[in-house]
């Protein structure tokens, strides 16, 4: 096979529908993984948020904040989770 063949293959793979779909799983997945790093800095910066308020602040009862940090716990724990490697490989 000389060099020709070669280039024309490999065009033939860069201009299919399965490329182009692959290039679009792949767009997709970058756009989710930078959706997840941006999601896991909002939850800890949510979570000072809520430490340095409950400093300064007694609005909610005790059981209010509790629930609260609670909440913000499992969503923690979720985007956590959703980060991990093992979890987005299905290992």
């Amino acid at each position: 096979m000389d060099t020709k063949d070669i280039n024309a293959d490999a065009y033939s793979i860069l201009e299919s529908e399965e490329f182009d779909t692959l290039l679009d799983a792949v767009e997709l997945m970058a756009k989710a993984q930078g959706n997840l790093l941006s999601l896991q800095r909002s939850v800890e910066e949510l979570k000072i948020m809520m430490d340095n308020t409950e400093l300064s602040n007694d609005d909610f009862s005790l059981q209010d904040n509790a629930v609260l940090y609670d909440a913000l716990d499992k969503v923690e724990n979720l985007v956590d989770s959703l980060a991990n490697d093992d979890y987005i490989t299905g290992k």
